[in-house]
């Protein structure tokens, strides 16, 4: 089924603005081909700055409005888009020994040192390379084991600091537990359910954003966005930035 290119007004795209994170992003986009053509010039898309869209990019993130109002202005210029997706965009692809090193920065007490691989680890997540209790029974140094289920559960940095964090298996799934006084939340030990909102999965905003970045150039399905989109695809098999991109390519007829 290829991606809606029926005519939706920006109107009705704001309102569509509240259905699922991801589905958001296809609905917003397929406002623009009947709105941009009924547009007097003067209404017409200026040139944005890479400050348009670094901030745009950090809005795909947030909440339904305001993705939805990022897309619709970086799909007003799409040639522009792709070039700078091409340039934020990598493959769900991590090795078990650059998880390591990243873990082992995450316990450094120097913020310069821990906090650029906190933010580099909410994308590229341990558990593409190593299993959840493997990440808990070897990294269980404060602050460092705090940080990591940070990271596991999408939680900001910080909010774990000074709690004992353990993890809890009941039969076929897992809990975190941490004391004193902070409870248990839903611990994923399976990939492809981590983001997954059907399921439990925990959400990761950064794979969020990737997925709505993955529609829109799959809306676009210009060569240089199925060039992004093919890269994408090769990314872990059972990642959801992964799999949304080898949707998109076969929406649009192309070989993953």
């Amino acid at each position: 089924m290829p991606f809606s290119r029926s005519p939706i007004t920006r109107r009705s795209a704001a309102t569509l603005a509240f259905s699922a994170p991801l589905g958001i992003a296809a609905a917003a986009v397929a406002a623009l081909d009947e709105d941009r053509s009924k547009r007097p010039e003067s209404a017409k898309a200026a040139t944005a700055g890479p400050g348009s869209f670094e901030s745009w990019w950090e809005d795909l993130e947030k909440r339904e409005i305001d993705a939805a109002r990022a897309l619709l202005n970086m799909a007003d210029r799409r040639e522009e888009a792709v070039a700078f997706l091409k340039a934020k965009m990598k493959p769900l692809k991590i090795t078990a020994g650059e998880v390591r090193a990243l873990l082992l920065k995450l316990g450094n007490e120097n913020e310069k040192v821990w906090k650029p691989a906190f933010e580099e680890l909410e994308y590229f997540d341990p558990r593409l390379a190593i299993d959840l209790e493997t990440l808990m029974d070897r990294y269980k140094e404060a602050p460092g084991r705090q940080r990591m289920v940070e990271v596991l559960s999408g939680r900001q940095a910080g909010q774990l600091a000074g709690k004992e964090v353990v993890l809890r298996k009941h039969e076929d799934y897992f809990n975190f537990f941490a004391q004193p006084n902070f409870g248990s939340w839903w611990a994923e030990h399976k990939l492809d359910r981590i983001n997954d909102a059907a399921g439990w999965g925990n959400p990761k905003k950064k794979w969020t954003r990737a997925g709505r970045a993955i529609v829109l150039l799959g809306h676009f399905g210009t060569p240089g966005a199925v060039a992004i989109l093919k890269e994408m695809a090769t990314g872990h098999p059972d990642a959801q930035p992964t799999r949304v991109a080898r949707d998109a390519l076969a929406r649009l007829g192309k070989a993953a």
